[in-house]
């Protein structure tokens, strides 16, 4: 994966844990189970702009912000038991 598209897939969740760019980066890097929990978060926090544009979405945004909270716990679990090797 190339530096660019690693950038473009963790930017929201740099931007939701954004003092733990390093760490993010270094587990995209090294943990294919984190890189694909940034890929399920990227795409539903995307989702979730696309539902809130749009009226009469309220059980959809209501599933996908629920989702968007567990994933976004399951990394920062990974995230704050990360120990450098």
């Amino acid at each position: 994966m190339e530096t660019n598209e690693i950038v473009e897939c963790i930017r929201p969740l740099l931007t939701r844990f954004s003092e733990d760019e390093e760490v993010v980066r270094r587990l995209v890097a090294t943990d294919g189970t984190f890189d694909a929990l940034c890929h399920q978060y990227r795409r539903v926090t995307d989702l979730l702009k696309v539902y809130k544009a749009e009226a009469d979405q309220e059980a959809e945004i209501k599933w996908l912000e629920k989702r968007r909270a567990g994933l976004e716990e399951e990394l920062l679990t990974r995230i704050e038991g990360y120990q450098p090797q």
